[in-house]
């Protein structure tokens, strides 16, 4: 190996002039979080791992102390250790900035298993249904640097939309690490169980460094503290409203009765502002009791919306820009009529902001922080020259958030459409609705973000590719007049570069099923072998994604059966996973550790979560994915309707390498000859060159030094 002096500004720039920077974060964005040390046994052993942040530096170094004593000094490369060890040892981490010792972090003791079990409150069974934990959340609710873990708990009677039934209700309980359960909240009788319904946000919003939790509530839904979420409020009508009354039809359905919105104090669960949910299920935006009289459908009937009108989405998203708080994105509707509204709160009451309306596949109108409603928006042809021009039938099962188009504020990513910042249409694909939806850096040669939309419409074309900011179609295909249900980005091929997607019918012919992985950039198929189409996770240590289906992790393999990592080689009990043959995690984040992934499942009893971590060993040190926007803002939404995946919002092969640290003379180590025999290389301006002369490339996200 030979070495030579590398600046991280020049790393930055090196793979492409058009790739998404980790640098795109601002450290405004970056959560304040410790350094998530945990000590994981396994035998004998003791795997040691801990979190680099956003705002290090390739100045950082860490040294490792077991028993008070030093273990492993200088360590400038992965934050990840192997050592003997037994359960009486104790750990901790010194961080040092330019050789200057920073910061010690807390002693902490090996875990009592191979992976962290956190015992639940599991609530008592109904007279008809049982509990089970579903999807989860994580936030820093006392600012002390360690993410606490909001759990909905789901009853075994649960319903979709188009089913009538009556349902137990929806608990959502706080923990901290330990198991200490900080305060259960109760949607109450008002507030129906299923997958479309409760979409709870758990995120900073005021700004003061504490999490609070928003979501949607209704009389009688009681707070952490046990008072009703009515009563803290500056509305005489709702706090008037009676919670005893059931506003349930014969068939589980709920016709009338006030809809609120709750922002929750993160620490107690006490309920801090309610207000108005809006639109209300007729689609003004009034307080109230009436029943459901709007038609939802076109050219059907959803009177009441019970199917159409009751499909909630949420995120967060920082509409102002990267200083300002961020806001809570709350939204109705998107088969047919399509509502996002965003909501402000600045540590004592909640906000109305804009509330954009699609009620036509031709008009638009946003009603401002005034209430007033904007005159009627004629929208442009949709991107791909046919379908709805706005939001109206263009929304997916889920949705993502990020700064698309560069100004420092966040946009809204519906599907087959999006939302400026100001609540103003950004675009439309008019390619409708969609089961699933990934934004990240797909194709990093090109500038920006791109959408992979996997469409439930039976259209010409099963997915899309488009430019996240314009929605500019760059790709299209797949077997016409199918329902795609299923489909997944990642990059899951190291010889190939950018992200591979693939999709349940998805390829380049019409005609034809194909469900192999297909490249962002060349198009190619680059696998002969059909992927899961569930999550992705990174998990084995190297910058490609591995692939995360119910209980089981795997490498693809793109001319052989995909090899089984993780739990499948591990002597403890495995978890289960949620939502049937959707089959998804309570939550893939990062939440503590080094780079890789946690996987959160719950247990066979459903009175714990088992919170794997790898124990697999990387050459790399990455900083926390939580630091990254893009992933920050995946990980609030995640919970939400057909759960999706988090992306990062740059590619992480072109950058691993500049994650490193230096010693103390500020040299590097650099590849003296490539790993792959893939055609492409960088030179330090970004631009690709075929034959390399003597100097420093970049080569499938690695330095390369020509002689």
């Amino acid at each position: 190996m030979r070495k030579s002096i590398i600046t991280l500004c020049a790393l930055l720039t090196a793979s492409t002039g058009y790739a998404q920077k980790p640098s795109d974060t601002p450290a405004s964005q970056m959560e304040k979080l410790d350094r998530g040390l945990v000590v994981v046994p396994q035998s004998n052993k003791h795997f040691i791992s801990w979190r680099m942040l956003g705002t290090d530096t390739p100045n950082t170094s860490f040294e490792v102390l077991k028993n008070g004593q030093p273990l492993k000094s200088n360590i400038i490369g992965a934050t990840f250790l192997q050592t003997s060890g037994s359960a009486t040892d104790t750990y901790q981490v010194n961080v040092y900035q330019n050789g200057q010792l920073t910061e010690t972090t807390m002693t902490v003791s090996p875990w009592s298993k191979g992976f962290l079990e956190l015992p639940l409150d599991k609530p008592a069974d109904g007279s008809d249904y049982t509990y089970s934990p579903n999807d989860c959340s994580v936030g820093d609710v006392d600012g002390d640097g360690e993410y606490e873990i909001f759990v909905k708990w789901d009853p075994s009677n649960s319903k979709d939309n188009s089913q009538d039934g009556i349902t137990g209700p929806v608990l959502i309980d706080c923990y901290k690490l330990d198991g200490t359960k900080l305060w259960r909240i109760d949607l109450g009788q008002n507030i129906r169980a299923g997958a479309h319904y409760t979409q709870f946000m758990v995120y900073d919003f005021d700004g003061d460094g504490k999490a609070e939790m928003m979501c949607k509530t209704a009389p009688g839904s009681k707070d952490g503290e046990g008072t009703y979420v009515n009563q803290a409020t500056t509305n005489p009508t709702i706090k008037a409203a009676s919670n005893t009354k059931s506003w349930l039809t014969s068939s589980g359905r709920m016709d009338g009765g006030h809809e609120y919105l709750t922002v929750f104090n993160g620490t107690t669960g006490k309920a801090i502002h309610t207000i108005a949910y809006f639109p209300n299920r007729n689609t003004t935006t009034a307080l109230s009791e009436a029943d459901g009289t709007f038609n939802w459908a076109v050219g059907k009937t959803d009177n009441h919306g019970y199917n159409r009108g009751d499909r909630y989405l949420a995120a967060v998203a920082y509409l102002s820009g990267q200083e300002a708080n961020p806001s809570g994105i709350f939204c109705r509707g998107y088969y047919s009529y399509a509502y996002v509204w965003a909501v402000d709160f600045d540590g004592t009451q909640l906000k109305h902001r804009w509330l954009h309306r699609s009620d036509s596949n031709t008009q638009w109108s946003v009603v401002d922080a005034n209430m007033q409603e904007s005159a009627k928006v004629t929208a442009p042809t949709a991107t791909s020259g046919g379908g709805s021009n706005t939001m109206f039938a263009n929304g997916n099962h889920n949705l993502s958030v990020g700064d698309v188009d560069g100004d420092g504020k966040d946009e809204i990513i519906w599907g087959a459409a999006a939302l400026d910042d100001n609540g103003s249409l950004l675009y439309a694909t008019g390619f409708g609705h969609g089961d699933a939806i990934h934004l990240g850096d797909l194709n990093p040669d090109r500038q920006g973000l791109e959408v992979f939309d996997v469409h439930e419409e039976k259209g010409t074309y099963a997915w899309d590719i488009h430019d996240a900011a314009t929605g500019e179609i760059l790709m299209k295909s797949g077997q016409s007049g199918k329902d795609n249900g299923r489909g997944l980005a990642a990059d899951i091929i190291a010889d190939a570069r950018g992200y591979e997607f693939w999709s349940a019918y998805g390829g380049f012919n019409s005609n034809d099923r194909n469900q192999n992985p297909f490249n962002a950039i060349t198009k190619e198929q680059v696998g002969n072998v059909m992927p899961s189409m569930n999550f992705r996770i990174y998990w084995d240590g190297d910058a490609q994604d591995e692939l995360l289906d119910d209980i089981n992790i795997y490498k693809y393999q793109a001319n052989a059966s995909a090899s089984r990592l993780g739990l499948s080689s591990r002597s403890y009990p495995s978890g289960l996973s949620n939502n049937g043959t959707k089959a998804t995690p309570c939550l893939s984040a990062d939440i503590f550790g080094d780079w890789r992934e946690e996987l959160i499942l719950r247990n066979a009893t459903n009175d714990a979560l088992n919170i794997y971590t790898s124990l697999t060993s990387t050459n790399y040190r990455v900083p926390t994915l939580m630091h990254d926007h893009v992933y920050r803002m995946g990980i609030c939404w995640q919970n939400v309707a057909y759960n999706q995946p988090p992306h990062l919002g740059y590619y992480l092969p072109d950058y691993i390498e500049s994650f490193q640290g230096v010693d103390a003379t500020g040299i590097q180590e650099v590849q003296s000859a490539p790993t792959t025999q893939a055609p492409w290389y960088y030179n330090l301006q970004g631009q690709r060159i075929e034959k390399p002369q003597h100097g420093i490339y970049i080569h499938n996200g690695k330095k390369y030094l020509a002689k």
